[in-house]
């Protein structure tokens, strides 16, 4: 029985079931194959092969014209003059075949994961054929309800919010030059480059490119990426101390290497250059409420301090939830034994080139000119790179199916229609998803694309929630009350319409 879950898409192909008929008399022998498909030789009996070479013979008939006969009329010993025996039983075996696949998966009582495949005709007389099948995944999870991990949600304390409040004065503050050597807060102004001392072969040497920037002597939290590391590498603002106008200060410094981290910098050495072109000192303005009002709608510096409390509050909650449940997510695939054919990997890599493609072809590129520029072969990208990516996608996909089969996590008939009466009124009262929309989708698609969104953003939801409970051990204490689905709905941002699917959890 087929298993679909919303928020996620199947790309398994369905086997169709064709009429027969009637059935002929088989005899089947399987073998299991390593790559979880199966091996089946089946074997039909002469009057069979007689019969449908009469079929094939009434086929070509049909579709071929032979003079002073009707389509479909010509006698059998008439076509086998006209077009030979070969043709003939060429055109045979493809009736047999079709025919004789799905007896054979009934017969067998195979679940297939897709059409087989006619790997051989082993001989004509009497007819016996070879097929691969594939055969449906298999997931064993494990004991994946004895997953144990806290959830501790993110405090903010006063000392991150006045890192803050202490960068807005920053900005606002007056600089004047000063005749010393840098200090704690002083702004420093400088060209400054990067390069790696010995790349490898085909690495880019430049880390940054040289260019004038303003930095704070002595401040972290100044200097950092999107990650909050500290740029370009930790302890760089204490580098930026002790420096005085016109001095070229050049700094060597080795990147740690961290294990299991993909990174073309882990134990890189590189070099970085400082040309100081002026330091300054920074008078910061009074911290009252007339700052707090000149940053925007704020009464007071207390309202200020509760809005940046707030914000800082959601970043690192998100933060600390991606982690937490890409962590879990982790822990369930780690745990879990999955097996499944080779024709669904193959699937995933196809579809994974395809958007690579059409990403390309976003930016003018094809692949060929890509696999030029980085001096690969397709088959080459395939075995490197893509194929990896599409073995962890195919395995979590399945594992998160499994999971969410067992757990029961669905979204039930009435909330999906709910959900997508509420996407229909969206679709038409706001202009922007309009004008998205105008030439490419029409409402009824619009509507469609956002609903799809949103209940997948739903499914996922609960099925994090569902996996922290359990991580938790709050999951066998009591059943987990779901959050009614006009909330959750009223929660969700709306989506770029697009027309893909969303196909597996958010990580």
């Amino acid at each position: 029985m087929c298993r679909k879950a919303y928020g996620f898409k199947s790309r398994l192909p369905h086997v169709c079931k064709i009429h027969q008929q009637e059935e002929a008399a088989l005899k089947i022998e399987t073998f299991d194959r390593e790559d979880h498909q199966k091996k089946v030789i089946a074997e039909l009996d002469t009057e069979t092969m007689e019969r449908f070479r009469r079929q094939a013979a009434r086929k070509i008939s049909q579709e071929a014209r032979i003079p002073g006969f009707r389509p479909g009329k010509a006698p059998y010993e008439v076509i086998r003059r006209m077009y030979g025996d070969e043709a003939i039983i060429e055109q045979a075996i493809g009736l047999m075949v079709d025919d004789v696949y799905p007896q054979v998966i009934k017969e067998t009582q195979i679940s297939p994961a897709g059409p087989g495949a006619l790997e051989e005709v082993l001989s004509i007389d009497p007819p016996r054929f070879s097929f691969i099948i594939p055969l449906a995944p298999e997931v064993d999870l494990g004991d994946y309800r004895a997953i144990r991990a806290d959830y501790v949600a993110p405090e903010i304390d006063d000392a991150k919010v006045e890192e803050v409040i202490l960068r807005l004065q920053r900005r606002s503050a007056t600089a004047e030059p000063v005749e010393r050597a840098s200090e704690q807060g002083d702004m420093v102004a400088a060209k400054f480059s990067g390069r790696l001392i010995k790349p490898d072969e085909g690495q880019e040497a430049t880390l940054v490119e040289e260019t004038s920037q303003q930095m704070i002597a002595g401040d972290a939290s100044e200097h950092t990426d999107p990650n909050g590391n500290e740029w370009p590498f930790p302890g760089f603002s204490q580098v930026l101390i002790g420096l005085t106008a016109g001095e070229t200060k050049v700094i060597n410094y080795t990147f740690p290497v961290e294990a299991d981290v993909i990174d073309d910098l882990n134990g890189k050495e590189a070099e970085f250059t400082l040309e100081v072109e002026s330091v300054k000192s920074l008078t910061l303005p009074e911290l009252n409420d007339e700052f707090a009002q000149s940053l925007g709608e704020y009464a007071t510096i207390d309202a200020l301090r509760n809005e940046i409390r707030t914000s800082l509050q959601e970043n690192e909650t998100q933060t600390y939830n991606r982690k937490y449940f890409d962590d879990l997510i982790a822990t369930l695939v780690n745990g879990a034994t999955v097996k499944y054919p080779p024709t669904l990997l193959q699937s995933e890599i196809d579809h994974m080139l395809e958007h690579f493609e059409e990403d390309l072809a976003r930016d003018n590129l094809d692949l060929m000119l890509y696999l030029k520029t980085r001096d690969m072969t397709r088959e080459q990208l395939i075995d490197q790179e893509v194929k990896p990516v599409a073995e962890r996608s195919v395995t979590r996909q399945l594992v998160l199916e499994e999971f969410a089969y067992r757990e029961e996590i669905q979204i039930k008939p009435e909330e999906v229609q709910m959900v997508y009466n509420m996407a229909s009124a969206q679709a038409k009262g706001n202009q922007n998803l309009q004008g998205l929309g105008r030439g490419k989708l029409t409402n009824k698609q619009l509507t469609d694309t956002l609903a799809r969104s949103t209940i997948n953003e739903i499914f996922n939801q609960r099925l994090v929630n569902r996996l922290r409970a359990i991580a938790t051990g709050e999951a066998d204490k009591v059943e987990e009350i779901e959050q009614p689905v006009t909330e959750q709905a009223a929660e969700v941002e709306p989506a770029t319409p697009s027309t893909e699917e969303t196909t597996a959890p958010a990580e």
